[in-house]
């Protein structure tokens, strides 16, 4: 009979069903295709490295030892360790655990409480008189919680949901760091290229001014046109440290990503380097998102979890069977070496809550509002995920309009700038014409340069939006 209990327990416990809902993942509808087009660039397919289409082997080189070296990656990679061993715990305690056990008891006997004589019971188990006993018992115990309605494995399920959630925290981190340092990297050419154009300018008016004052000196032209030269070349010296620090600051950054001290990457980064034009989109359906964005496969996975815990607050509504066992040997000295006999115990219990103040089932309130949490937190992710892209692809194609209108405008600005010249030579003009061509070309070369990196960190707005590239 017993043994007949102990195998419907144990098939239970194998082969229980789980209370509480299976999870499904909820259908999404999204449309069909991106509303902005891209009929202003090459497009391509999506690459997992896309930051090689950048054409910078340093870019590269930045981001795969940020990939090593990032000490936010660096702690996302031990919580997921530790979700890891977490995920261990909860499948180990689904099944038995079995330990080595030993116990050492002394014991006396005192008959003569019991108001007979100790010749009345010689022999009995109990001993004659006044007797002390000495009990050594060494073996295994065993233990086991019947999961007959599903509770640990509800519990397994949510840890690994949780674990798939951590992965995809790491992965969310691993895209945010490759941006960034992409971003940081276009940046820091674009200030070196403006530093760069300034002193280029500077150079040339400076030359511009000791022509002047050559010609105030001999007579051809008054000394206002010499003061306000002065004043354009003062006015462009005065740039020059704004920019200086714009590109120690960034050094700074893109070091701090890589892990290492702020000037570190200062001897490898201090040459300038030109920003070629970007021409590269990535194409890709809307519904590819939810295989792509980690933020997505987090929600989604979160939203797995707070399902799994659902199931497992019901569990605590049914009843739970534990078995016990022990089995050694025994003996009454320690000094013996062959043991007098063997020793075995079992046992089997039952607890049901029957009465806790609707704390039980306010617990499983709880995990369906926060399942319904999840659930709407989901649908934000995706709806969040949708604009950006959008949002990058309009972004990128205007400022790429507004990039080849600004290069046309340095070529208007850079003629109308030796015609002024021309004229002012020939007296057909005054030099306040020069002062203005000369002020127009340093700025509209500064603003072709802002917008040319504007358009890569467009783009890199959009890689991070369809995903980045993280694998694996």
């Amino acid at each position: 009979m017993i043994r007949s209990c102990f195998v419907v327990l144990l098939c239970g416990g194998l082969l229980g069903c789980a209370v509480g809902p299976d999870y499904q993942k909820p259908a999404i509808t999204l449309p069909k295709n991106w509303h902005e087009t891209t009929d202003t660039a090459i497009t391509r397919a999506f690459q997992p490295q896309w930051w090689q289409s950048f054409n910078y082997p340093l870019l590269t080189q930045l981001i795969r030892q940020a990939a090593a070296a990032n000490l936010d990656l660096q702690q996302a990679t031990a919580r997921l360790r530790d979700a890891r061993a977490q995920q261990i715990m909860a499948v180990a305690a689904a099944f038995p655990s079995v330990s080595a056990k030993s116990n050492l008891s002394r014991r006396g006997n005192n008959l003569s409480s019991f108001g007979g004589s100790g010749n009345n019971i010689a022999g009995g188990g109990f001993g004659v008189g006044n007797q002390i006993i000495n009990i050594l018992q060494a073996g295994f115990d065993a233990e086991w919680e019947l999961d007959v309605f599903g509770g640990v494995r509800r519990s397994m399920e949510y840890v690994k949901a949780t674990v798939d959630a951590t992965l995809e925290d790491r992965r969310a981190i691993l895209v945010s760091v490759q941006g960034e340092v992409a971003r940081l990297y276009v940046q820091l050419r674009a200030n070196q290229q403006l530093l760069a154009i300034t002193q280029d300018n500077l150079a040339s008016q400076q030359h511009t001014l000791d022509l002047i004052k050559i010609r105030a000196n001999a007579g051809l032209t008054s000394g206002l046109a010499v003061a306000q030269q002065e004043g354009l070349v003062a006015d462009t010296l005065a740039r020059l440290p704004g920019y200086e620090t714009l590109i120690k600051q960034t050094i700074h950054a893109l070091s701090t990503l890589l892990g290492r001290e702020p000037d570190a990457l200062g001897l490898l980064l201090n040459s300038a380097k030109p920003m070629p034009v970007a021409k590269i989109v990535l194409t890709q359906l809307p519904s590819e998102l939810l295989r792509r964005r980690p933020d997505i496969r987090r929600s989604e996975r979160k939203l797995a979890a707070s399902t799994a815990e659902i199931g497992v607050a019901i569990a605590e509504l049914y009843p739970k069977f534990n078995l016990a066992a022990f089995l050694g040997i025994q003996n009454t000295r320690i000094s013996d070496i062959s043991p007098l006999g063997k020793s075995w115990s079992a046992a089997a219990s039952i607890s049901m809550p029957i009465f806790n103040w609707g704390k039980l089932q306010a617990n499983i309130e709880s995990k369906k509002a926060q399942k319904q949490e999840n659930y709407l937190a989901y649908q934000a992710t995706i709806l969040m995920a949708l604009k950006e892209v959008e949002d990058a692809l309009v972004a990128y194609n205007r400022e790429s309009q507004r990039q080849q209108a600004l290069a046309a405008a340095v070529n208007a600005n850079q003629l109308a700038w030796q015609l002024s010249q021309e004229r002012y030579t020939k007296g057909l003009t005054t030099f306040l014409d020069v002062l203005d061509s000369q002020r127009n070309v340093l700025t509209a070369k500064s603003k072709l340069i802002e917008s040319q990196a504007q358009v890569w960190q467009n783009l890199v707005a959009l890689y991070k939006a369809m995903g980045g590239g993280w694998e694996n």
